[in-house]
Parts: structure tokens; sequence; C-alpha cells
């Protein structure tokens, strides 16, 4: 994404002078437009036609308008962040999304939190800042992407904004998307449709709007812009199923793994060198999940995970005492209650 914004114009000999940049705006509605045409031909492979029009159509739907509106907001928020700050700083700035998550679960899921598992959210949290700053001192200091800064108070401001309705809007969906009996994909459709309403409602309403009028909606894309459009999309279908199937902070321990692999990855394969912001970072992450699942004793019954007493109300796994574990999709279940 922040490559996307700042490539350099081919036919100028100074690269410092960027091209035209494709429109932020556009970029998101082009986002919610992918993504409401795939969630719609999954739900078909589920019910027919009809059923899922019905499904689309109902009063259901408006329960999505609320969470639409902060993830259409975070998108246009997280363009501002990469196009104001050096990658490295957003990088770092954006790991506030786990806390803020972890905030909200609790104030609006009732969602116990012990004092180890705040401490593993925290450890997560700075180990995965401290990767990804050990990616940037290993590129010499120098800004990934290159290009020209913008306003870096604009672009903290966008990231810190991001964080919060990143957070609420991972919450609120996760709530909807476990109640009733609504498929996973048309509650997507739902999602993918009042964010389309929402950005176009945006973008006729900001500056975006004249720059269309006067040079195009499709200004400024290439192969490049489309992909990340794609990639954008796909993560958002992606948080649809944590949503049902999981639960958000479990995807932001997730997220923390999969960016300490893809460094791993980059140090065997690109010649990354690593250093000491990378292996402490690491520990502080292998640390966190530690922390997060250690075991703790429920008055009156046997050691359960921390992890799993917290998330087993809005997971698949139900811990049962003196048992294994058995999938459950239907009833949550009260933290050290037998079913």
């Amino acid at each position: 994404m922040r490559y996307s914004r700042l490539v350099p114009d081919p036919s100028s000999k100074d690269e410092a002078v960027p091209v035209q940049l494709y429109l932020v705006t556009t970029a998101v509605i082009c986002g919610e437009v992918l993504k409401l045409i795939v969630s719609g031909l999954l739900a078909l492979q589920e019910m027919p036609a009809r059923e899922v029009m019905h499904g689309m159509f109902n009063v259901n739907a408006f329960a999505m308008l609320l969470p639409a509106a902060l993830y259409t907001l975070q998108n246009n928020l997280q363009y501002v962040a990469v196009s104001n700050l050096d990658v490295s700083v957003c990088q770092v700035s954006s790991q506030m999304k786990l806390v803020t998550t972890a905030l909200f679960s609790v104030a609006l899921l009732g969602r116990q939190l012990t004092g180890f598992q705040w401490v593993g959210i925290a450890c997560c949290a700075l180990g995965v800042a401290l990767v990804q700053l050990s990616t940037f001192s290993a590129a010499g200091g120098k800004s990934q992407g290159g290009g020209p800064q913008g306003e870096a108070w604009i672009g903290f401001v966008a990231v810190t904004v991001a964080c919060l309705t990143s957070g609420l809007a991972a919450v609120v969906t996760e709530k909807l998307f476990k109640s009733g009996n609504t498929s996973l994909w048309v509650r997507n459709m739902h999602l993918a449709f009042w964010s389309l309403v929402a950005g176009v409602g945006g973008m006729a309403f900001s500056p975006d709007g004249a720059a269309i009028l006067e040079k195009g909606f499709f200004v400024g894309y290439s192969p490049l812009v489309l992909l990340v459009i794609s990639l954008q999309a796909l993560g958002g279908m992606a948080v649809a199923m944590v949503a049902k199937y999981a639960d958000n902070i479990a995807k932001g321990f997730a997220t923390a793994v999969s960016i300490i692999a893809t460094c791993a990855f980059s140090v065997v394969y690109f010649s990354m060198e690593m250093n000491i912001k990378f292996s402490a970072g690491t520990f502080l992450v292998l640390c966190s999940i530690a922390f997060y699942i250690a075991p703790a004793r429920i008055p009156g019954g046997p050691k359960t995970p921390h992890g799993m007493a917290s998330s087993v109300d809005f997971s698949l796994t139900k811990k049962h005492s003196g048992g294994s574990p058995r999938l459950n999709i239907s009833v949550p279940a009260q933290s050290g209650r037998d079913s």
C-alpha cells in the first residue's frame, strides 16, 4: 500500500516527483464492490439465489450499518496515514489495534481478561513493534518505499483514529456475526453494501469528488493499485471469518506470529540481517502467547487456560471439566461452568 502511494513518475528525470496518484476514496469503493461480488458468489454456493436476495434485503441488513461506517472510515484513514508517515512509524503505531480491540472486547462483549492476559497483549504489541523496527534498521534507516513525507501530525491522528475504529468495528462485527442464523456471506454482503454506501457518500462530500469529475474515477490506477485493492478486499473477508469462528484478540496474536514468520523468511531468502530488535521482538511475542494462554485456577474446578476461558463464549472450542475439548458454536458458556 505504501509503495502504491509513492511510485515515481517514469517520464520524469527527477525520481522524487510522483505521478498522479490514485484517489483513496475510489480505492476503498472498489474494494467494497469486490467484497460484495465475491461474498455474493460464495453465498450462492450455500443457498438458492432467492434466499440470498431475501437475506440481503431485510431488516437484519441495518444491523451492519455501524461497523460498515467504521470500517470505511478506517480504510480511508489507513491510506491517509501511509501517505503522511514513514512506513516504520506507521507500522509501529498501528499495533495499538490489539490494545483497543481488547478494551472494546471487555467493554462491549463482557469478556474477562486477567492480569496475565493484559501483560500478554502489551508484550505482543511491543514485540511486533520491535520486529517491524528491526526491518527499518536493517534497511539502513531509510524509509521503505522512499518518497516525500507529508504532514506527520496528520498521519499520527489518522493512525490513532484508525486503531480506535478498527477495534470498535471488529468487536461490533464479532458480536453481530455470532448472533442469529444469518449466513456468514450474507452478513458480509450487508457489511460490504453499507461500506459501499458510506464510501460513496464520503467521496461525494470530499475534495475527491471534484477531482473525479475533472480527471475520472480511475485516474492513477495501475496493476499495482489493483493488487493493493484486491489484497485489502481479501483481508476484509478474512476478518469476517475470524469474527464468525474465532475472536479478534486471537486474530491479533495470529497476525503477530505471521509478521515474525515473514521477517524470518526475509532473513533466510533475502539476506535481511537479524539484529537485537528482531530477536527481542520475537521473544516478547512468544512470551505474550505464553502469558495469554497461561493456566488459571477456576474456583471449584480444574485449571483452565486463560485464553480459552476468555474466548470460550465466542469461539468454536469449549472446554469441559474432566473431558476433552468439543466443538460448539451455538450456545455461549459462562466461564468455569460445565454444560
